[in-house]
């Protein structure tokens, strides 16, 4: 059995990660959870946990003390205090994200463990399409938020850490996952427009609502990350995405079919965001081939049904 080191196992994609090999894979990796808080948010106990470590991502010496504790085969690094948004002091980011990262691959390097899997952005990143073309891996970055030049910046010490002292890293660039277990009352306008419109609350969009993303339901991306991890590969970069591209405005058209109360208002966009985006996942079906992903109205009412069903708190 393997071993994983999950930071951020608590939130909205660790949640899921949980939930995913506690169903599926649970004969095959236990999971050390590090998080800020002490019990998963969902409420619900996971099998496939060893142990939990609450703890800050910049306490760097606790984490040395959980690396001294137990070996590892993966570390997941789902960690990251800001979202584009919100990340308009350049200092904070850094010391917040960049820095920390760089300390937990140092320690990598120092306790013999070789593998990481990074979640970068699949928006942040690359910035605008502004030739309306879906972006591949090898494109040139030009993200327009601090959020996305630390992440970007991670993800070229990754690559030098694997160059100079043999850490492997698997880097994905993931599209705007939606789903169950999201908290969050600054990211994920999907989650958060369903939480506005179940509380009759007014939802403010920034923008015109004509920005396009792609759009991702959450069970997908962990089918897709644990082929990936079946595959052994490492040191790749990999776009993760449904190829589903949906404006703001069509997916608030959407919930207004369950929520016909379901208000909005526009207000101006910021700078930092990124307004028309699309990934190219051609390198990844090449890798593990064509799977069924989960329609957008699909993805949405699951999401509602769990809503609906469940009693959760917020980040």
């Amino acid at each position: 059995m393997k071993r994983i080191l999950l930071f951020g196992g608590f939130g909205f994609i660790g949640t899921n990660i949980l939930k995913y090999i506690d169903d599926f894979l649970s004969d095959k990796y236990s999971v050390i959870v590090f998080d800020r808080f002490n019990k998963s948010l969902s409420g619900e106990q996971y099998k496939c946990i060893e142990n939990v470590f609450i703890g800050d991502f910049l306490d760097n010496e606790y984490i040395i003390k959980i690396f001294s504790m137990y070996s590892f085969d993966y570390i997941f690094h789902l960690v990251s205090s800001t979202v584009p948004s919100t990340s308009d002091n350049a200092v904070f980011d850094i010391e917040s994200n960049l820095i920390p990262t760089i300390k937990l691959l140092q320690i990598m390097k120092e306790y013999n463990v070789s593998n990481i899997i990074y979640l970068s952005s699949g928006g942040a990143v690359y910035g605008n399409c502004k030739n309306k073309k879906a972006h591949q891996e090898d494109d040139f970055l030009y993200p327009v938020s601090s959020y996305g030049i630390v992440k970007s910046t991670i993800e070229r010490y990754l690559c030098l850490y694997h160059e100079l002292y043999d850490v492997n890293s698997l880097i994905l660039r993931l599209s705007n996952p939606y789903g169950p277990y999201h908290y969050s009352l600054k990211q994920g306008i999907i989650n958060v427009a369903l939480r506005k419109a179940i509380n009759k609350d007014i939802l403010t969009v920034w923008g015109n609502g004509e920005a396009k993303k792609d759009y991702i339901y959450i069970d997908d991306f962990c089918l897709i990350l644990f082929k990936l991890l079946e595959n052994n590969i490492s040191n790749d970069i990999f776009n993760i995405a449904s190829g589903e591209i949906l404006s703001i405005n069509q997916i608030l058209i959407k919930i207004k079919e369950y929520y016909p109360n379901f208000k909005y208002e526009n207000k101006a966009a910021n700078k930092s965001d990124v307004s028309h985006i699309e990934l190219n996942t051609k390198k990844l079906i090449d890798i593990i081939g064509n799977i069924s992903i989960t329609p957008f109205y699909k993805g949405l009412l699951k999401t509602i049904t769990w809503l609906e069903n469940s009693k959760h708190e917020q980040y």
